[in-house]
């Protein structure tokens, strides 16, 4: 984007169409959105769904569901009696415990094989809680759908949908009360990753998530919101054999090159540093959740329990 020599950087930071332009014209994770990709996308999308739910579903899953949904309750959210939007519910990993908590959850899920999982995993007892909506949320008309602040709370963890300005205010324009938006605040970590770059000759621009472009607008734009930033790593080990088979979605997802040279170089330097059949690495990243606050914009005096 070209900037005029006598615009200040304090003009720079404060111009909201500046800001506007520079998230339209950001990078973009090329992920399975490329013409032709070295594995089947749509198996590998099924792995990662299953994959995904089953992970969410165990303890450490919901503990980390319950530790957000503590967070927004630190905030003076609760979610009794609230209705809410989940747009990008996926298999159901909080649009459930909402539901358990009282709340009635709209549940927007385009995918077909995330929708079957949740509707599996939904309680008999929380079934009249749940709706399920299977739309993409920036296709559908909240005019026609009359959601129009339908609800009192939009929410969307870790949404692809939540891409674009027009699509958060489409969120916003559906809640009454309160939205919460969560994603990457920064470039994905992995250090085995990071040493096929060196490996491969690739030197990665650096990649700065959406957040930043999400804080800044809603701060220009007038918003009340509260944020929290956190990195989240971690390790993990593999056989040799299950990382060479995951190494083209890797090498596609992390925009490293996928052709046959580079995939035999990767899979020949893995197999000669790894000689004893065991890859040890970490991966993760920084992220960004925040709650627009719309009906109440002051700070709000939080209850806390009494000591037993």
């Amino acid at each position: 984007m070209a900037i005029e020599n006598n615009i200040s950087d304090t003009d720079l930071l404060f111009n909201l169409s500046v800001w506007e332009e520079a998230w339209k014209n950001r990078p973009r994770s090329s992920k399975y959105k490329k013409k032709s990709t070295p594995f089947n996308t749509e198996e590998a999308f099924e792995r990662w769904a299953r994959e995904y739910h089953a992970q969410s579903f165990t303890e450490e899953g919901q503990q980390r569901s319950e530790r957000i949904m503590g967070w927004i309750e630190n905030q003076g959210v609760e979610f009794a009696g609230l209705s809410i939007l989940d747009i990008g519910a996926a298999s159901g990993i909080f649009t459930i415990p909402f539901a358990a908590k009282g709340a009635t959850v709209t549940a927007v899920e385009p995918s077909e094989l995330l929708v079957s999982l949740m509707k599996e995993t939904i309680p008999s007892s929380l079934k009249s809680n749940i709706e399920i909506v299977t739309e993409q949320f920036e296709d559908i008309s909240i005019q026609d759908q009359s959601w129009e602040k339908k609800y009192d709370f939009a929410f969307a963890s870790m949404c692809p949908a939540m891409s674009d300005w027009e699509t958060i205010e489409q969120a916003i324009n559906c809640a009454r009360k309160y939205v919460y938006i969560s994603t990457m605040a920064g470039q994905r970590e992995h250090t085995l990753m990071d040493e096929l770059n060196s490996v491969l000759g690739i030197s990665s621009s650096y990649k700065a998530g959406d957040m930043g472009y999400i804080q800044q607008l809603l701060y220009l734009k007038g918003y009340s919101y509260t944020m929290i930033i956190t990195r989240e790593i971690n390790s993990f080990e593999m056989p040799v054999e299950e990382i060479i088979q995951k190494l083209p979605e890797w090498l596609t997802t992390y925009e490293l090159p996928t052709d046959q040279d580079s995939l035999r170089l990767a899979e020949q330097y893995i197999q000669d540093t790894y000689k004893d059949g065991l890859v040890s690495f970490s991966r993760g990243a920084r992220f960004g959740k925040i709650l627009i606050q719309l009906d109440q914009p002051n700070m709000k005096a939080v209850r806390t329990k009494d000591k037993q």
